[in-house]
């Protein structure tokens, strides 16, 4: 691999040399028989010189610079030649400092972090990504949201004209669907009720109506008979409703529910998910209003 940055050109192998070694640099001499052409590299144990030649060496060993011995040893030495060489140095300084700024520059560039994404909600703050994204009831072109709730649930009651203004106005690529949960004997008693209702056809006449029954009447909807008497309003009779209430379809509705639930770790009400992957409620996102930013912003996500 060729590395782009310039070498030193007077020790190209500069720390990988035996003790010892030399670099020789012949210069051509006063007398003007000799033209300076350059410079060769040779390793040798000693160094000759005559006079008719300025012998500027580096002693790596010893790091006795050439220039010191040319001083010393060939005062003859024209005021050309010794020009040439402080150019020669010059040059070389030159190239190492450019040598050097090139790199910084290079390091820079890559030491610069990358900007981050400025995203307004965050993962684990106002809402938690599922470790594994479970499956959805919503076709390919739809993003499910779905809203865990129980109908004893009083912040369940505060949350349902704030999902009814949402489902009004909710993105054409979003598709509501409620689910109840059942992480209880009491809350799956109402899961069933739901399923019933859901089952008979009933489930938009009644939804807000139970959740009225209960918060706003204290009837708490946990017996048969209650159960029974409140369907009778909507036309549902007795046998119509135990019937179904009992039914093995219902019973599967429950169970698929409560294996979801799970599935969304959900271990308290009200929650959303945002299609199978997101779990977000109003305690994270900061209120009620802020709870459909969120959504609206996870549907997006999902589209996008």
């Amino acid at each position: 691999m060729c590395d782009p940055t310039p070498h030193d050109s007077r020790r190209p192998d500069s720390g990988k040399r035996s003790k010892g070694s030399l670099a020789l640099f012949l210069i051509a001499a006063a007398t003007g028989l000799v033209n300076l052409a350059g410079a060769i590299c040779v390793e040798a144990d000693v160094l000759v010189s005559s006079d008719q030649f300025l012998v500027i060496a580096l002693l790596e060993d010893d790091g006795v610079h050439a220039r010191e011995m040319a001083a010393d040893a060939a005062a003859p030495a024209d005021e050309e030649s010794v020009a040439l060489a402080q150019a020669m140095d010059e040059a070389e300084t030159d190239g190492e400092a450019a040598a050097d700024s090139e790199e910084s520059i290079r390091l820079a560039a890559t030491d610069t972090p990358e900007p981050a994404v400025n995203e307004r909600y965050k993962d684990g703050t106002h809402y938690r990504t599922l470790p594994v994204a479970q499956p959805t009831s919503a076709p390919p072109d739809k993003v499910e949201v779905v809203e865990v709730f129980w109908y004893g649930c009083p912040h369940c009651y505060t949350l349902e004209p704030h999902i009814q203004a949402w489902k009004a106005d909710m993105p054409a690529d979003a598709q509501f669907v409620r689910m109840p949960a059942t992480l209880n004997r009491g809350w799956q008693l109402h899961a069933r009720v739901f399923y019933t209702a859901e089952a008979l056809g009933v489930l938009e006449e009644v939804h807000e109506e139970l959740f009225r029954e209960i918060h706003g009447n204290g009837n708490q909807l946990n017996t048969e008979e209650s159960l029974v008497e409140f369907f009778g309003r909507y036309g549902v009779s007795e046998e119509q409703f135990m019937e179904t209430f009992n039914s093995f379809a219902v019973q599967t509705r429950l169970r698929q529910s409560d294996n979801l639930v799970r599935r969304y770790r959900i271990t308290g009400v009200p929650a959303v998910v945002v299609n199978g992957k997101y779990v977000t409620g109003a305690d994270m996102a900061g209120g009620a209003t802020q709870l459909f930013e969120v959504v609206n912003f996870l549907v997006e996500k999902e589209s996008g």
